[in-house]
């Protein structure tokens, strides 16, 4: 069931796509096998937006990969601090993950990260620790709760998040989460400058704005 993008599995050709081209071999795999679990329940259960399944399903995995490249990019996964433990500068938070957008990709690629993917739905709770399982992830954590309620505030370097609500309401919980010196990434529409005036303030600033190609 694997898709493909031309003459390519569709993992190998959006990570060369999206410039990472250092992913180990069982990465692309994974990722493949990632996007047909995504596939295969997306037509039970709503996983992914309107529209065509697997162009959605293009769409997220190269707009995920495509984040991981800006955040390591920018140097975002160094050290939060001097003395910083390596597992916990890496350490990241996907707000609202849904059916694992950008926080799994991010782990299967990255698999030395420590990931935990903050999803409220109990049907998508559920998926996600299904695919934790089948692909046989670990260092990755599935939380129910709301990420507001979280008992471990201030410990991530980064919390990302795709779709999962507005700026004036993301950017508090983020600086909640997120550990001195850590980064918020996200995907936003056209809207964005507006949510980021709106916002409250607090100790956030913007860093930088790049467009995604695809719309």
């Amino acid at each position: 069931m694997t898709g493909e993008l031309g003459d390519r599995p569709r993992a190998a050709a959006a990570l060369d796509r999206a410039g990472i081209r250092d992913a180990a071999p069982e990465a692309a795999r994974r990722l493949d096998a990632f996007i047909d679990l995504v596939a295969a329940w997306g037509a039970r259960i709503h996983l992914v937006g309107k529209g065509n399944l697997q162009s959605s399903l293009d769409l997220l995995l190269l707009d995920s990969l495509l984040l991981l490249r800006q955040a390591e990019g920018a140097g975002l996964f160094g050290q939060a601090n001097p003395g910083d433990e390596p597992e916990r500068s890496c350490r990241i938070a996907d707000i609202g993950s849904g059916a694992g957008f950008p926080g799994m990709i991010w782990k299967v690629v990255r698999p030395d990260m420590n990931v935990v993917l903050f999803e409220r739905k109990l049907k998508l709770q559920l998926f996600l620790e299904r695919l934790v399982r089948e692909l046989s992830l670990e260092g990755i954590e599935v939380v129910g709760d709301d990420a507001k309620a979280y008992g471990d505030a201030g410990s991530f370097r980064i919390v990302t998040s795709k779709a999962a609500g507005r700026l004036s309401a993301m950017l508090p919980l983020a600086e909640r989460l997120l550990a001195p010196g850590g980064a918020y990434i996200t995907i936003k529409g056209k809207s964005w400058k507006g949510e980021l005036e709106g916002a409250p303030p607090g100790a956030l600033r913007f860093r930088a704005a790049e467009d995604l190609p695809e719309k």
